[in-house]
């Protein structure tokens, strides 16, 4: 069920500090259903953090959080049942070396979602050929390069059926040859619908392939708005100084 404003995510005035320091400075908004939401700004912005805010791997120090009609910010909510519907992709892959490709997207489905052996293996399957990997499903790791690794982090997350995925910054460790392959995975996600929202370093695909852009500067959202409308005219000025570095 989506939240009393029609949303699957709303985050409330959330505050976020790290000892002394002001991370996210008081931050309200709300994802609809199948927006493609990216997030930019300098390092040190908060980008991350707000991030991770949204499935609370880094919980609040003030503010609510609403996800799919539940307050997940509530210390009676199962967070370990919520993050089962929140995919997320980080910069590293974090793969099981030992592990190939297909055993590494059937271990959350069996230990999980408690999945038999043949129903995992046909799910590993067939979300292995949604990122065009299904000839690599017995590989291992290394012998995988690194946009591949990312893709095989893609499935292993989208086995698991989310209502929303979320990437932290998916292509900043690959090899510039190598982030086109998942950005185009990463669009054809859009394309099927799925709710996504999207640390991003890619100025292109965030004004492509987005459907909304939030720019933060100093722990706030300073824009938010349609991707193609203010990277055309941005009328904050940290926001065209940060764009004429980028661009």
């Amino acid at each position: 069920m989506p939240n009393e404003d029609g949303s699957l995510v709303r985050l409330e005035n959330i505050h976020k500090w790290f000892g002394n320091v002001h991370v996210l400075k008081g931050i309200s908004a709300s994802i609809q259903q199948g927006n493609v939401v990216t997030i930019i700004g300098p390092s040190g912005s908060g980008k991350s953090t707000l991030l991770r805010t949204i499935n609370c791997l880094e919980e609040p120090t003030e503010g609510q959080v609403h996800f799919d009609g539940r307050e997940i910010t509530d210390i009676r909510t199962d967070l370990n049942q919520v993050r089962t519907e929140i995919g997320i992709v980080f910069q590293a892959f974090n793969l099981f070396p030992h592990k190939s490709a297909k055993e590494n997207i059937k271990l959350a489905l069996e230990k999980v979602l408690k999945k038999n052996s043949g129903e995992a293996e046909e799910i590993a399957m067939k979300e292995l050929q949604h990122v065009g990997l299904d000839h690599k499903a017995d590989s291992y790791p290394s012998q995988l390069s690194g946009g591949q690794q990312q893709r095989i982090a893609i499935a292993r997350a989208l086995a698991m059926k989310p209502k929303l995925m979320l990437f932290d910054e998916v292509t900043s460790a690959l090899d510039p040859e190598l982030v086109k392959e998942v950005l185009d995975t990463m669009q054809r996600l859009a394309e099927e619908g799925m709710t996504m929202v999207i640390v991003t370093h890619e100025m292109g695909f965030a004004r492509e392939v987005g459907t909304r852009l939030i720019f933060m500067d100093d722990g706030k959202v300073v824009e938010d708005g349609d991707p193609q409308q203010l990277m055309r005219d941005p009328k904050d000025e940290r926001f065209r100084a940060f764009l004429s570095h980028v661009l």
